[in-house]
């Protein structure tokens, strides 16, 4: 997509928010408004570090990991940088994962280029912003903090609502799914913005009405044909 179809998509989506004051625009989080890459890569250099003495080349092979090699599954990231050895691999899996979703990690996200710019932009157009992501309450003081820090309109619980899983182990699809209901009892929905191609056509599928976009960052990989009319963007940049 050039920067001009893309400018053209986004201008319309604030556009309409502003043909409908108190119109919703629901942001999801990871990997749409803010880029979990530096929060993988800091794991992986502590990982690194513990790593050094008992096996000097994995460790060297984790450190040099770039931001454009970063997969969406740690264990997958470390196998394509050549670390093979599964009982490496099965450790730093588990501590990846007793950090991943620590408060203090969430500060080390940036955003996507133009995300709060386009966040802000819309406020001041009269939409609510909703944040709905699939963390869950227990992260909910380091992505306020996280929001703050990288220049997002802060949630107040009126014109900008914070939405989590109230429990860790309910799937993302699932909570989105019960999002749904919510959004619609609290207004007319004007636009979606996700980088899970699942995700974007339960919205689409819930409010056929409005606008909705696939931020083409990483997902998942659960397999989702994405439906025709959703909108494909590289960022929030216009």
């Amino acid at each position: 997509m050039n920067d001009t179809s893309q400018r053209a998509l986004l201008d319309a989506a604030l556009d309409a928010a502003a043909a409908a004051p108190g119109s919703l625009l629901v942001f999801d989080i990871d990997d749409t408004l803010l880029s979990t890459g530096d929060r993988h890569r800091r794991i992986l250099a502590e990982y690194a570090a513990r790593l050094q003495s008992r096996a000097p080349r994995a460790a060297k092979l984790l450190s040099a990991v770039h931001a454009r090699d970063l997969r969406y599954q740690i264990v997958e990231t470390a196998r394509a940088a050549g670390v093979d050895d599964e009982d490496i691999l099965r450790e730093l899996r588990e501590f990846w994962f007793a950090r991943f979703f620590r408060n203090e990690y969430l500060l080390e996200d940036a955003p996507t280029p133009g995300a709060p710019e386009f966040c802000a932009e819309a406020l001041r157009r009269g939409a609510t912003i909703v944040y709905a992501t699939g963390r869950d309450e227990r992260m909910r003081a380091g992505t306020e903090r996280s929001l703050a820090l990288r220049g997002f309109p802060a949630p107040d619980g009126r014109s900008v609502r914070l939405k989590l899983k109230p429990r860790f182990d309910t799937p993302d699809a699932e909570f989105k799914a019960a999002v749904t209901e919510e959004l619609a009892a609290w207004g007319e929905v004007a636009a979606t913005f996700e980088n899970e191609p699942l995700h974007a056509n339960l919205f689409r599928e819930a409010f056929p009405r409005a606008r909705h976009f696939l931020l083409e960052t990483r997902h998942s990989g659960r397999p989702a044909t994405l439906h025709a009319e959703v909108l494909r963007v590289a960022d929030f940049r216009r």
